[in-house]
């Protein structure tokens, strides 16, 4: 799966960079069909969930899409993960196969 992963006015640490790509690597082991992932990671501007997650999944078909906003990163893309991962089961269970 190519990944791509865009900050806007920061650098993403290694760290975050390897946390990114071992989730979506789960992912993908449990969804065959996944194309790319493109996740864009933005600061807010308030004090509480201020940092944004946007997370897109390329698959055939129209492409699925999850956004959350939370205190971490990390936190932000597990749930959004979690927001894809939901529209993936559904739309296996529509077209009656595993995606």
């Amino acid at each position: 799966m190519k990944t791509d992963i865009q900050t806007v006015n920061f650098d993403a640490p290694e760290t975050l960079v390897q946390f990114i790509e071992n989730e979506l690597y789960d992912l993908e082991t449990e969804f065959d069909q996944i194309i790319g992932a493109e996740v864009y990671l933005r600061p807010g501007r308030s004090e509480e969930d201020n940092k944004t997650v946007k997370l897109k999944l390329n698959v055939p078909g129209p492409d699925l899409f999850a956004e959350y906003k939370s205190s971490s990163y990390e936190g932000g893309l597990v749930e959004a993960i979690e927001k894809v991962r939901f529209q993936l089961y559904k739309m296996s269970k529509r077209n009656g196969r595993r995606v």
